[in-house]
C-alpha cells in the first residue's frame, strides 16, 4: 500500500503540494497577484521612463578630464579675451547662457523666472490704422496749424 505524502500547505505551498494545473509556471511557486505586493517590491525588467537628466534638466556628461590631462595637455595658444589663460570660460567668455535657459523645461537661473520664453511681443503691431496717422500729420503739417505742436505756455499748465 502506498503511504499518503504530507498534506500541501495552501499560505506557502510548501513541499507537499499537490500536482501543479496545467497552463500554470512549469517548476515555480504561483507569482501573488500584483495588488498583493508591496509598491516598492515591483522592479521592472528595462527602464521605460524618460533618460536621466540632471538636476538642471540637461543631459548628463560623463567623461572628466583628468587632472594630469587638465594640467599638462592644455590647448596651445593665447586667448587674449581670456582673464588668464589658465582660466575656462572666465566672464562668460564661450558660454552660451541664454540658449541653455531656453532650452530648459524648467529656469536655473532667477533672473530668467520672470519674461521666459517671449519670443514673440504678446500683442502683434497691428498696421491697420497706420494711414490715419500719416494723414492727420499732413493735413496738420500743410494747413500751419502749430497749436498740437508746440508747447503749452507754463501759465496754462495745471502741474
Amino acid at each position: 500500500m502506498a503511504v499518503p505524502g504530507p498534506a500541501a500547505d495552501p499560505v506557502t505551498g510548501g513541499p507537499g503540494r499537490p500536482e501543479e494545473a496545467p497552463g500554470s509556471a512549469a517548476g515555480g511557486r504561483r507569482q501573488p497577484p500584483l495588488s498583493a505586493l508591496s509598491a516598492f517590491s515591483h522592479v521592472p525588467a528595462r527602464r521605460e521612463g524618460p533618460p536621466e537628466l540632471s538636476y538642471f534638466h540637461r543631459p548628463a556628461k560623463t567623461g572628466d578630464v583628468s587632472t594630469y590631462d587638465a594640467i599638462f595637455k592644455r590647448p596651445e595658444g593665447y586667448n587674449k579675451n581670456l582673464h588668464r589663460c589658465d582660466r575656462q570660460h572666465a566672464k562668460s567668455h564661450g558660454l552660451n547662457i541664454n540658449e541653455e535657459e531656453m532650452a530648459r523645461p524648467v529656469a536655473v537661473l532667477s533672473s530668467s523666472e520672470h519674461g521666459r520664453r517671449i519670443n514673440k511681443p504678446i500683442e502683434q503691431p497691428i498696421r491697420d490704422h497706420t494711414r490715419i496717422n500719416h494723414v492727420q500729420a499732413e493735413f496738420y503739417r500743410k494747413n500751419g496749424i502749430t497749436c498740437l505742436l508746440e508747447k503749452p505756455s507754463p501759465s496754462l499748465d495745471p502741474c
